[in-house]
Parts: structure tokens; sequence; C-alpha cells
């Protein structure tokens, strides 16, 4: 069964990426189908694995680290136009100690909030619906560039349609639609425990997090990987009326995602993790279910936004290192230079740039 070109732009993906790129170009004007795996297999998305933190402040002396900084004020714009998406202010603990630091067990000053991952899951659909965009639940099976219909999606139903501007904002599935990608595009597996409430003995909710995440030198090193990698960050948000315990990441080497991680191993490893952090030994035993899910990300640390010079049409939107507070900064950027026309969408595509992120050919 073929259809005909059914939107301005085809979006693979409808997570916290392609979901805030549709209601981006939406603002535009642009008509807008997203194509969203349906659920299966045990596992969830990304997005709704991620801790949704928002520092109010650079995470690192880079132009897309300043930019990401006001990504609250975005998500507040965001909800005035659209209703709730989970942002809200929320009181920052860190824990742990780096090059500088003294251990932390204070309430931190910084101005610092949150995007509850479990209400972005439950209201993004209904806020794409009413924007007008087009969400069609289904596995992509395959695409095929012609020069004379532009790219071809084949849909898990058999249903084949066209798209003349397609965007990739599938995470880890990228590479599997189109394995051409860039190299330094990886993909690893996170964990994490859900739990049915905040732990009494920290008090009220708050986010509780590492000085420094592991996880991020484990991305730079994933070229170098010989053999699959582990380790264990602590952090604690709240996630709808529970919170999310801990944050374990496998990086499998090479290119390809690899099989599922077994859940009693790495549920095994992540207690162990928190156990031997004083922060988390008093939390390691709590009881909580595993969440997995397969993540991409940028072994040099900028993700991949942007055109693909060797792929007429297809765009990139993945790669990201902090999605929540990187993404809602940068979908209006790319949103221009897709939508627009002549020196508008050359402006987007500079500022893009500037950011040090250049246009992955």
């Amino acid at each position: 069964m073929k259809a005909s070109a059914p939107a301005d732009v085809v979006i693979v993906g409808a997570g916290v990426a392609g979901g805030l790129l549709a209601l981006a170009l939406r603002e535009l004007g642009a008509t807008v189908t997203v194509v969203d795996a349906p659920p299966g297999n045990g596992l969830c998305t990304a997005s709704e694995l991620s801790y949704g933190a928002l520092p109010g402040w650079p995470l690192a002396p880079t132009p897309l680290a300043r930019l990401a900084a006001g990504a609250s004020k975005r998500w507040r714009l965001l909800q005035e136009r659209h209703g709730d998406l989970g942002w809200r202010p929320c009181r920052l603990r860190l824990h742990g100690a780096a090059a500088g630091w003294r251990p932390l067990s204070a309430f931190w000053p910084l101005p610092f909030a949150q995007v509850d991952s479990a209400v972005l899951a439950a209201r993004l659909p209904l806020v794409l619906a009413a924007a007008g965009v087009t969400r069609l639940i289904a596995k992509v099976e395959s695409l095929d560039f012609q020069s004379a219909s532009g790219w071809l999606l084949c849909l898990g139903d058999g249903t084949i349609f066209s798209a003349d501007q397609l965007v990739l904002a599938a995470g880890a599935q990228c590479r599997q639609l189109w394995p051409l990608l860039p190299q330094r595009l990886r993909s690893s597996w996170a964990a994490a425990l859900e739990l049915a409430s905040f732990p009494l003995q920290l008090g009220g909710p708050a986010a509780w997090l590492p000085v420094s995440f592991g996880r991020v030198g484990l991305e730079r090193r994933a070229v170098g990987l010989c053999q699959p990698e582990w380790l264990v960050d602590g952090g604690l948000v709240p996630r709808a009326e529970g919170s999310l315990l801990g944050q374990h990441t496998l990086v499998n080497p090479g290119l390809e995602l690899g099989l599922v991680p077994p859940s009693p191993e790495v549920e095994r490893q992540l207690r162990q993790g928190l156990a031997a952090q004083a922060w988390g030994k008093p939390l390691a035993q709590l009881p909580g279910s595993l969440r997995q899910a397969a993540v991409a990300f940028c072994s040099e640390g900028l993700p991949l936004v942007g055109p693909l010079a060797d792929a007429p049409g297809m765009w990139m939107f993945t790669g990201f290192s902090a999605g929540f507070s990187q993404v809602p900064v940068l979908a209006p950027l790319l949103a221009q230079a897709l939508a627009l026309e002549g020196a508008p969408a050359a402006a987007a595509t500079r500022r893009l740039h500037k950011l040090g992120l250049g246009l992955p050919g």
C-alpha cells in the first residue's frame, strides 16, 4: 500500500527530540508527521528514563552549554502555549566530590528545574495532536531514497509513503535505519530503578545529583573500547508519584547497539554501584523496578543537528548528551533551517555553526 507525501516534514521518533521539533515546525506553519514506534519488548524510551535535569548555569565553557543553561525559559514558554509538560522548579542537592570541591551535604542555591519525564510522556501525544501534528504509530522498517519521489519510508504494516524532508530523531535506532551516519554517533544501554515513592530518609522531593557524571567520560572513551564497559552514577529525581534512582550505563565496543542486557545482572550491578557510594549505600536495597532504554550519544560530546550532505533531504536531530536542556533550545533553530527559506534559513544555519555544531556531512 503506497501513500503520497503526508507533510512538509516527516520526523522519525516522537520522544523529546522529535516531539519538540515537531512543535517548533508547527509554530512556523509547516505541516508535520511524526512516526512513533509502537511500545513493546519491555523497554522504555530514553526520554522516559531521563532525569529531566535543567541546570540554570552552563555545565561547560562552550556556546552550546551557555545556550542550554536557558532551557527552562523555553520549557516555560512551551507550557504557556500547550499546557503542562512536566516542567517545574526543583530543589537541587549535589553529592560527592570532584577536583577542587569538598563533599556537599546541603541544598545548593543554584537555579535548577526538572521536567518530569512521566508527565511529558503522557502529555506530549495530546499536545502534538492539538497542535495539528499527525502522529503515526508504526515501526519504520526501511528507508530508501529515489530522486523522483524523495525518501520512501516502509512501515511495519506495509504502508509506504514518500517525504521530501526527513528528520531522524529516533535516538539509538537512527543507525539501524541509516547505517551511513557519522561514526561519532554511537549507542549505549541505560538503566535506572523506578521507586514507588520518594525515599522518606531524604525528606521532601528534590533532585540529588552527583557533582560529575562518570557516564560523560565513558562516552568520550567509547571509540577506543575493546570490550563492554559499565559504570553507575548515583542520582535520584522525583518522577510522577515516585522517583528514579541511580543511572547504569553500558557501552559496547563498535557501532552496533547489541542485545538488551539481562535485567537481573544489570540490576545487580546498579545496586552494587550504589552501595559502593557513601550517598547511595542507604538506598541501594530499596524495592524498585528496573527500567532499561537504548540511548544515542556522540563520542565527541556534540549532537548531530542538521542535514547530511550525502543524503539529500535527510536531517539529523539526535545524539544529545543532555537532551532535556539541549533539545528545547536547538529545536527552534533546526525548525527555521528546515521550514524557512532565504536569509532566515541561512541565519539559523549560521547560528548552529556558531554553537560549534556544524552540520554533519
